[in-house]
């Protein structure tokens, strides 16, 4: 939005170039050229130059003729620019206090006054963290200077958790881009604006079924977007990876495993309370006294671990990280990672099916084992305090 300095002045250029179709207004009133085609004549300046849009408005102010009011109706009947829209309300109230009056039902036909439209929207997509929140972001340019910043955190289980919506000028968005949007240990890549919207509109669907008030102002920022459509591929990264180019990819798979040294899976770790009875189970393995072979105590551990693989993942749960994996893929190949963007997608890919107790998928399997050994981890750092004895939480 164009913001007129402090004090009501504006440029001086700017000024002069207003005050020059101003006078050519009022001498084409006194020849009686029709409202209609003075519009055509105002909104060719406005195309070339949207910056006199607001400043224009304001100065018709001057010119108190029913010709005028009728021209401000209809610039009011074809935008739907909020600070243009507030300019005329002046504008209007002003040419009352004059005496004008006017009709303020206009015929439905296509206005002559064509604002520009808003820019392309461009989309910011954020790294997950292991609960299935991260960033998403819309960015507008706005028709007359500025940016639209649609800021959200979404879950994938919760829905919208935050949303925002700001007006920044183009340097205040590159600085947050830059400075306050993306971190190392979730990045923030670009994205088509119509994806992330979708992504958006997914969590609004989430929050509604769980009957979780959405945030403030989002359903006028849908509005607001409404003409923002996404067609493409869901998830986004199967517009540049074909599944067939990592599915039964035995190399890719196996190497998924080791996709946990870097960030963000190397934070990702499963919820304490949803693996504590297999890592209550295993310590009471490592810390049996009956004698077991190294094979029998293997196959024991190796047994608790299909275990809690089946019982933490259900086919509902396999589904969903599938999606996760997917969604991370994609963010990895915006950063370069190729490689890691196909173990990943491979991984995604094999969840499709239910694990396997010969080659489990080496992705979650990973994820479980470091997940049940950072609990045991806690417990015996306690141990050593004399602080606990035991993982199992009374109730």
């Amino acid at each position: 939005m164009v913001k007129k300095p402090k004090g009501g002045k504006i440029d001086a250029t700017l000024k002069e170039k207003v005050d020059a179709i101003l006078q050519e207004v009022e001498t084409a009133q006194a020849q009686k050229i029709k409202p209609k085609e003075l519009l055509k004549s105002i909104s060719s300046y406005v195309k070339k130059e949207p910056a006199i849009a607001i400043p224009l408005i304001e100065g018709l102010g001057r010119i108190p003729t029913s010709s005028t009011a009728t021209i401000l109706q209809k610039m009011m009947d074809s935008t739907k620019e909020k600070g243009v829209i507030k300019a005329i309300k002046r504008t209007q109230f002003k040419l009352r206090q004059k005496g004008v009056r006017w009709e303020t039902k206009t015929a439905k036909e296509q206005s002559v006054l064509h604002l520009p439209k808003p820019g392309e929207p461009q989309g910011y997509l954020g790294g997950m963290d292991s609960t299935g929140s991260r960033i998403v972001m819309v960015a507008r340019p706005r028709p007359l200077g500025g940016v639209r910043v649609y800021f959200s955190i979404i879950n994938d289980l919760e829905g919208i958790q935050r949303f925002e919506i700001n007006s920044l000028s183009k340097k205040g968005f590159q600085e947050f881009v830059k400075k306050s949007l993306s971190s190392d240990e979730f990045p923030v890549v670009e994205a088509p604006g119509g994806y992330c919207l979708h992504l958006m509109k997914e969590a609004s669907e989430i929050s509604n079924r769980l009957s979780i008030s959405l945030p403030q102002g989002y359903k006028d920022a849908e509005n607001e977007v409404q003409d923002i459509k996404w067609d493409g591929a869901i998830p986004l990264v199967y517009q540049f990876i074909k599944e067939e180019e990592v599915r039964d990819q035995v190399r890719l798979l196996k190497e998924s495993g080791k996709l946990h040294s870097i960030a963000p899976f190397s934070l990702w770790f499963l919820n304490p309370e949803e693996v504590r009875k297999y890592a209550e189970a295993i310590k009471e393995a490592e810390e049996t006294r009956i004698v077991l072979t190294p094979e029998q105590k293997d196959a024991r551990l190796t047994s608790i671990y299909m275990e809690a693989l089946q019982e933490i993942f259900p086919e509902g749960k396999r589904l969903l990280w599938k999606r996760r994996l997917e969604e991370m893929a994609y963010i990895l190949l915006k950063l370069g990672k190729e490689r890691d963007a196909k173990k990943t997608l491979s991984a995604a890919v094999d969840l499709k099916n239910p694990f396997t107790t010969i080659e489990p998928n080496p992705f979650m399997w990973n994820f479980l084992i470091k997940s049940i050994y950072s609990l045991m981890e806690t417990y015996y750092k306690e141990k050593e305090k004399g602080k606990g004895t035991s993982l199992i939480v009374p109730p």
